[in-house]
């Protein structure tokens, strides 16, 4: 894999993990007065959903191949995400 796609992946995943921040936090306004048993199935469609979404982008963009990093940089968004929204 040639280090341009291995940036434009590690850039593509600190944006996954910022996307996957809002995503949470507008299913979580969704269900928050819905019953438990509805909101642990459409928690598990979302995680479903946003796993396959990323696969999906890993094989448009490198044929599927997943590094660790790629994956520290997806938490690395969600967390400046989160710090950020709560300044």
């Amino acid at each position: 894999m040639s280090s341009y796609v291995q940036l434009i992946c590690l850039i593509g995943s600190f944006l996954y993990g910022c996307l996957l921040y809002y995503t949470n936090i507008f299913n979580e306004k969704i269900l928050q007065n819905k019953g438990v048993i509805f909101r642990l199935i459409c928690r598990i469609f979302y995680v479903n959903n946003m796993a396959l979404l990323y696969i999906l982008f890993l094989y448009k963009m490198n044929n599927g191949i997943l590094h660790i990093y790629f994956v520290l940089f997806i938490f690395f968004g969600y967390l400046i995400m989160s710090v950020k929204k709560r300044k």
